[in-house]
């Protein structure tokens, strides 16, 4: 016998090796086959308790296959407000069928970014299923148990399960709360906005800055310099952005640097105006709320860019007048050029008398393409900062190729000036005069006589003693006049020439001007005055 039965015999008494006869054991025997019966009977009038409760807590059928359709952001996560950064757009189009916008970079291995991503939609219940595949190795999975919905808003416990290549990278769940969207600004954004006002720490955006959505999906980014004039960033490699209902998302990547993101609310746009919010947290984790008020520009460069114009400045300097070149904007897909030019040998020494152009606007984006020759192509690419009457501004970008390859490219911020005159008609006829500053190649004090002709020609009259003759020295001798550019070219002992002026016309009153640059960089101005002869 051992220890164990020995103290059980002691406490009950029990000195009887019999195992019947001992009074505890059959105490035990007959308690136990009672228990037995009792505990039988328990577990099935429990069964039947459990099924009957269970059935009273049952959630009610939400009817989700009609109310889940709709346009549904994050607004809480675990009952607190969602950073700004964590939020996406949840679109279910059918019970099948959605999308999902999303900017995501919380995680390494599942950088996401989508607009409008196609998802599989299964319901079954209250459960309703989102699956889809940000790219060709990550499946993304959100089960959303779906607590309570209403025509605003809907909470659910989520969990989501990530796999890059078939192994899970996240599996996490959380209580959500969604709003409806009923509103979509991804049209109304588009346009050209400038930064009023600031609230909150400052991010990336700051007042000095300009914003122009392109309906692309990319978007310019504009600083103004030093001069006060607007100028595009054009360091960066991309610049990207999307919209659904109120959430704004953007992306960028300055050269050598690593990409960047931010994220905003849309909180009210309309009449020109347009506000925006975010929550945002530190890194202590606190969080702060920040705000910016945009005003929109609406430059409408399609019909302010019909006309005639001059370039005048150059990155904040003027030009000199032998650079200078005048663009006229017949329709919003047409253009002449006029311009005379001796520093592109890729292209010859240009001699362009309104040739002409196909132009392409997209927004505030105005391309002017046209053909020298067969060869030769030129692209001259405006990004308009600001327009009026008179003048507008913009980044320019220059491009020319022949055969296909690129010989000669250039940017430069410049400033076109609108030319209300235009004397090639004006023009026709004699004139005489005589050189009024020094630095001209007339500047020798006498008087001198053109002849300009209707054919594009012109004759040039020197002083033969009290007679005026042809000079026949001069071969070539052509000009033309576009709006008060005039431009020259003649060939004297087998070297061609070229002069370029600025010229006003009042009467029989003629004035020439031109801004001159001397080998070292520095300028001067020349001026000429003339009078019309019979």
């Amino acid at each position: 016998m051992d220890g164990v039965d020995r103290v059980d015999r002691v406490k009950f008494g029990c000195f009887a090796d019999s195992h019947y006869n001992c009074p505890y054991k059959r105490y035990n025997h007959i308690t136990m086959k009672k228990l037995f019966i009792l505990l039988a009977a328990t577990v099935v009038c429990g069964a039947c308790l459990f099924t009957s409760c269970k059935k009273d807590k049952e959630v009610p059928d939400l009817n989700l296959s009609e109310k889940i359709i709709g346009k549904w952001m994050v607004a809480d996560i675990n009952g607190q407000p969602a950073l700004t950064n964590e939020k996406m757009v949840l679109a279910f189009l059918s019970p099948t069928k959605g999308y999902v916008s999303a900017s995501l970079s919380i995680h390494s291995d599942a950088d996401m970014w989508s607009s409008q991503l196609e998802t599989d939609v299964a319901i079954s219940g209250n459960i309703v299923t989102v699956t889809f595949h940000p790219d060709e190795h990550n499946t993304s999975v959100h089960e959303l148990n779906i607590t309570a919905i209403n025509d605003s808003e809907f909470t659910a416990n989520q969990k989501v399960t990530v796999t890059i290549d078939g192994n899970v990278v996240i599996s996490e769940e959380k209580a959500f709360r969604f709003v409806k969207l009923t509103t979509d600004y991804s049209a109304a954004i588009l346009g050209l906005w400038e930064c009023k006002e600031m609230t909150g720490d400052q991010t990336y955006n700051d007042a000095n800055g300009r914003l122009e959505f392109l309906s692309d999906g990319t978007y310019r980014y504009y600083r103004m310099n030093d001069n006060g004039q607007w100028q595009a960033v054009t360091t960066r490699e991309f610049q990207d952005y999307f919209v659904d209902g109120s959430l704004l998302a953007t992306r960028w990547k300055n050269e050598g640097e690593d990409e960047l993101r931010e994220w905003w609310e849309i909180y009210t746009l309309g009449e020109g105006w347009m506000v925006w919010t975010a929550l945002r947290q530190k890194e202590d984790g606190t969080t702060f709320q920040q705000n910016v008020i945009w005003e929109k520009i609406d430059l409408n460069v399609a019909e302010n860019i019909i006309g005639k114009w001059m370039f005048a400045d150059k990155n904040g300097n003027p030009m000199p007048t032998n650079e200078k070149m005048v663009i006229t904007f017949v329709s919003a897909t047409k253009a002449k050029i006029s311009a005379s030019l001796n520093a592109h040998p890729e292209a010859g020494t240009p001699w362009d008398e309104e040739i002409e152009a196909d132009v392409n606007i997209s927004g505030n984006k105005v391309n002017v393409s046209f053909h020298r020759n067969e060869r030769h192509t030129a692209v001259h690419e405006y990004i308009i900062t600001s327009i009026n009457g008179s003048e507008f501004t913009a980044n320019h970008k220059v491009t020319s190729t022949v055969d296909g390859e690129v010989v000669f490219f250039r940017e430069d911020v410049v400033r076109y000036v609108k030319q209300t005159a235009d004397y090639s008609e004006a023009i026709l006829g004699t004139w005489q005069g005589h050189c009024t500053s020094e630095g001209s190649v007339f500047d020798n004090g006498q008087e001198h006589r053109w002849e300009y002709r209707a054919d594009g020609t012109y004759v040039y009259y020197a002083k033969d003693g009290d007679n005026w003759v042809p000079y026949e020295g001069n071969t070539l001798n052509e000009y033309f006049v576009d709006g008060k550019l005039l431009c020259t070219r003649w060939v004297d002992n087998g070297q061609e020439n070229r002069e370029w002026w600025e010229i006003t016309i009042a009467g029989n009153k003629m004035n020439w001007t031109a801004l001159r640059q001397n080998p070292d960089g520095t300028t001067f101005t020349a001026t000429f005055e003339m009078e019309k002869v019979n």
